[in-house]
This record gives C-alpha cells, structure tokens and sequence, in this order.
C-alpha cells in the first residue's frame, strides 16, 4: 500500500512534479554513461588491424632509388676497367698483347745510382772542407777570446788592486820620500820610533759596522785614514771609534752610481772624557794630493769647502763613493779609503734613489779603532 508518510505533504503539486522528473533526468543519464563507458573499453581501431590501402613504393619513390644506386655501380666498375687498361697501356708502351710483341728490354737502374753516388760524395767532401774551416775559425777565435779575457783578467785585477787594495808602507823611509810630507819640512814634529806606533798614526784604520733600522746586519766596512789628509778629521773619526760612539754617525743620503752620504757629530769632548778645545767651524788644514778621486774608487772624503771655511753645524760631512771621480778632483778632499767591504758598500747603493732619499733606513750600529 502507498504510505503517505514517506513523502511530505506540504508544497504545492508543481513542486512535487519537478523534484520527479529531475531524478528521472538523473538516473538516466548515470545509465546513458555506463553504456558509454562499456562501449568505450570494447572498441577496437580499424587502422591497427588493417594493411595501409596505398602503395608504398610508388609513393616514396624506392624503385627509383634502387635504380639510381645500381647505375652508379655500374659507372664506377666502367672506370675502372677504363684505370686499368690505361695503366697497362702505360706499362707495355701501347703493346697490349705480350705474346705477339717484341719481348720487352729491361732497363737497369745502376748508371744513375753510380752518379747519384759519385755526387753524394762529391757533397760530403765539399761539407768536410767547411767544417774544417769552421773549426778552424772557431779554434782561432777562442784562442784570441781567451788572450783578451786573460789580459782582461790582469787588467781587473791590477785595476782593484789599485782601486780597493790599501797602499801599504813597509818602512819610514817611505814615508820620509812622500812629497805630501815636504811641507812639514822645518817643524819640529815629534813623531814616534817605532813602525807600529807610526802606522797607527799616519794610517789608522777604524771599523764601520753596517745594518738597517730593523736590525739585520749589513757588513762591516775596514777604512785606513791618511793623517795628513785632513788632520782634524781624521783626528775626530779616531776619538769616535776609540770611544765606540757609533751613534753619533749616521748615514744622511744615497745617489746611486755616485756615493753614499753621512755625517759624524763633533763632541766636545775626548777620548778620555776631558773638554776639547778644538772647532770643526774653523778653516782647518788640508792637502787634496793624498787621496786621488780619479784612481780609486770607495773613497772617504769631505767638501773643500767645508775645510777652507769650516763645517757647518759643527757635524762632518763624509761621502764614500761608489766609483773613481775625475771630476771630484780638486773639489773634495779625501782622507780615506775602504779597504775591506766594498761589497758592503755595493749592496747600499740599492738602497739609494735620484734624489738621494733613502729607501731602507741605514745606520751604523758599531764603530772601533784596529
């Protein structure tokens, strides 16, 4: 029986129709799509099962390919053929048949490998002639190379010899003869007897060491006075390196290719601590002929000028040069030289500029008299 409280009364009966009709609607189409989807999984393609309607070869042309290999073939092996017969032309002289001709002449390669030979020779012994030469060329020349590097030799060593070996004075008679001593001729000087004593007066010999500010070494450096240079001077280098007063020198200025610039502090005092009553800024004596700027190199010297008229300040101002000056002549007065690290000397060269600015402070750390 139809229960009528399985639908609700209220509403109107359009309403009622509508809300039946949709599910109508919507149950059909749930069923139209499974038959849909039932169809789909059992349909099959035509095309897959098939052999293609067309013709393959005519389309694509594949015949006319094959034919085009094969001509190819065909001219190839005719050009051959046509290679080798006129090789074989070329071989038998236009002769094709070799039963019929003429038999054939060989012809021996002896006659030319003889002139080949004879001319190989005839090269080898016109080399073997320029080798000879060559050597002989070679030989002379390195006989005169080793001639001028002998007398070469011999000049350099005679030339530092005269450069940075000390000139040494075995006896007083010597230094008697010396005509930079005539002047002192009618002064009663009272100079020591014995050798030893003179040479520490005439030649002293103080000890420069060298090193930078940042306290690595550089060299010592052996320099031997000459007295009677510049007296004063020599006699203040002395008392400083007697006294080990390495701080009052200090090294002011280096032109590269030219000398090394420094000065030393004048105290006023001695030795021995007592007052000096010597002034470094008054003219003071000096002889230039001592020490030639244009023979040696390495030179200890002053200005001129500061030795007519006096240093200023009451500092020496000393140069040691790098090489032999012609034109420092009569200019400066030199009252020294290096004897003993002149290498030492070489290596502060590098440590200079043009305008003389110092490019690594350099000082002198300790100073002594031998």
């Amino acid at each position: 029986m139809f229960d009528r409280g399985l639908f609700p009364t209220g509403g109107s009966a359009a309403s009622r129709v509508s809300t039946f009709t949709e599910r109508h609607h919507r149950r059909v189409q749930l069923s139209r799509n499974k038959l849909y989807l039932q169809r789909l999984s059992r349909a099959t393609s035509l095309v897959h099962k098939r052999p293609p309607l067309m013709n393959v070869k005519t389309q694509s042309g594949f015949d006319v390919l094959h034919e085009d290999a094969r001509i190819f073939l065909e001219r190839t092996n005719a050009n051959v053929r046509l290679l080798l017969n006129l090789s074989k032309i070329k071989r038998t002289k236009g002769t094709i048949d070799f039963v019929e001709g003429p038999p054939l002449i060989p012809q021996s390669a002896l006659p030319q490998m003889l002139q080949r030979l004879d001319r190989v020779q005839r090269h080898n012994l016109w080399l073997g002639l320029r080798l000879m030469r060559i050597h002989e060329r070679k030989r002379e020349g390195d006989q005169r190379k080793r001639e001028g590097d002998q007398q070469k030799r011999i000049s350099e060593q005679s030339q530092s010899s005269n450069l940075r070996c000390p000139s040494t004075i075995t006896n007083r008679s010597t230094l008697g003869e010396n005509e930079v001593f005539n002047k002192y001729i009618g002064w009663d000087l009272d100079m020591p007897d014995e050798y030893f004593e003179l040479m520490r007066l005439l030649r002293p010999r103080i000890v420069l060491h060298f090193g930078l500010m940042d306290g690595r070494p550089l060299g010592q450096v052996v320099v031997q006075l000459y007295t009677e240079a510049a007296p004063l001077v020599v006699l203040q280098f002395v008392r400083t390196c007697l006294g080990q007063r390495s701080h009052e020198f200090a090294v002011r200025r280096i032109f590269p290719r030219l000398w090394v610039e420094g000065y030393l502090l004048s105290s006023c005092k001695n030795s021995l601590g007592e007052a000096s009553s010597l002034s470094y800024r008054d003219p003071m004596e000096f002889d230039t002929r001592v020490v030639s700027h244009a023979r040696y190199a390495f030179v200890l010297s002053c200005a001129k000028e500061y030795c007519v008229h006096g240093f200023p300040g009451g500092a020496i101002n000393f140069s040691i040069s790098f090489k032999p000056l012609p034109v420092a002549r009569g200019q400066r007065v030199g009252f020294g030289r290096v004897i003993r690290g002149d290498k030492v000397i070489e290596a502060m060269e590098a440590h200079g500029t043009k305008n003389g600015k110092i490019s690594r402070p350099l000082l002198i750390t300790h100073c002594e008299l031998l």
